[in-house]
C-alpha cells in the first residue's frame, strides 16, 4: 500500500493509547505491557477491538516498548522477536476490512552517544530486528514515534527502509511545551530532517498535551512535503487521589482534532491517557 493509497480517505483517525489502557484493564505497575501480547493476549484484544470498534481506522500494536534494548531491561531481551510477532498478529486479527495495522516503534530507553551508551549502530540494530518482526506479522505500514532525539529517530528510520523499503513509515518527535525535544530540535528541523531520509508521514506525539501540540502542527504543515500526524496527549497528567489522571475530555480532544484536520493535518489520533471514547469523539468531529 502506497502514501498516496492510505491519503485517498484523509483524514485518517488513528487509534489512542494502548499503555495506560493495559493498565486501566489491571496490568502491574513496572511490568512490561509489551510481555502481555505472549502473558495476556485477551487484555491486549479487548484494547484494539474497543478502538475498532470506536472508529479508529489505524490501530496500532502492542509494542511501543519491545525493541531489544528496552526488553533487557525486564530480561526478555531473548523475547523480542516473539513479542513483536505476536503484537502484529493480535491487531491483525482483532483489525477489519477498513482497518489497517501499523508497527507501533519507540525509542530505546537511552541516550545517544556521546550523552549516553547509545551508539547509531546499535540503535539501527535493535531497530532492524523489531521492524523485521513487525513485517512477519504482515503491519500494513510502521508508525516510529515518542522520539526525542532526531538521531534516534534516524536510526529507526533507517532501519525500517533498510527492511522494508515498500513499506510506509510514519516518525513522530515528542516536543515539549517550548515547542523543542527534549534534545532540542524544532519542529521545522525534525521535519527536513526525517523526510530527508524518506520518512512517508511526519509529525508528533505525546507531549503535553493538544493545546501545545497545535502550534507544533501549524510549524509542520508549513514546511512539510510529506503529510503530516498529530497523536496528543490527553492532556498532561496530574496526581490526584494517589493516580495519574489525565484531564482532557474526549470532547476537548475532539475540539483540538478538527483543529488539526483545518490546519492540513492528514492523520489525527491520541496518545497517553486517550481511550476509545477520545477516539470515538474525535472519528465524529473530523469525520462529519
Amino acid at each position: 500500500m502506497t502514501i498516496d493509497e492510505l491519503l485517498r480517505n484523509r483524514p485518517l483517525v488513528c487509534d489512542g493509547a494502548m499503555g495506560t489502557m493495559l493498565y486501566s484493564l489491571g496490568a502491574a505497575a513496572g511490568q512490561s505491557v509489551d510481555d502481555l501480547c505472549l502473558s495476556d493476549p485477551d487484555k491486549v484484544r479487548t484494547v484494539h477491538r474497543a478502538y475498532v470498534e470506536a472508529g479508529a481506522e489505524i490501530i496500532e500494536t502492542n509494542t511501543f516498548g519491545a525493541n531489544r534494548l528496552m526488553l533487557e531491561a525486564h530480561g526478555l531481551a531473548a523475547k523480542t522477536r516473539s513479542i513483536n510477532l505476536a503484537g502484529a498478529r493480535l491487531a491483525k486479527e482483532c483489525a477489519n476490512e477498513t482497518v489497517l495495522v501499523a508497527g507501533s516503534i519507540g525509542p530505546t530507553g537511552k541516550l545517544m552517544s556521546p550523552y549516553g551508551p547509545l551508539t547509531p549502530d546499535s540503535a539501527t540494530s535493535a531497530f532492524q530486528e523489531q521492524v523485521e518482526a513487525l513485517c512477519e506479522g504482515d503491519v500494513d505500514l510502521l508508525f516510529i514515534e515518542t522520539m526525542s532525539d532526531i538521531r534516534e529517530a534516524e536510526c529507526a528510520l533507517r532501519a525500517a527502509k533498510s527492511v522494508t523499503p515498500e513499506t510506509p513509515v510514519v516518525c513522530q518527535m515528542s516536543f515539549a511545551q517550548e515547542g523543542r525535544t527534549m534534545m532540542g530540535i524544532d519542529p521545522a528541523g525534525a521535519v527536513r530532517a526525517l523526510e530527508a531520509l524518506g520518512a512517508d508521514v511526519v509529525g508528533a506525539n505525546c507531549g503535553s498535551g493538544p493545546h501545545d501540540m497545535w502550534e507544533v502542527a501549524r510549524q509542520m504543515v508549513q514546511v512539510a512535503k510529506t503529510p503530516v500526524i498529530a497523536q496528543p496527549n490527553a492532556g498532561f497528567p496530574q496526581f490526584l487521589y494517589g493516580r495519574l489522571v489525565y484531564m482532557a475530555t474526549p470532547d476537548y480532544l475532539a475540539d483540538y482534532a478538527k483543529r488539526f484536520v483545518e490546519l492540513g493535518v492528514a492523520f489525527v489520533g491520541g496518545c497517553c491517557g486517550t481511550t476509545p471514547e477520545h477516539t470515538r469523539s474525535i472519528r465524529t468531529a473530523v469525520k462529519g
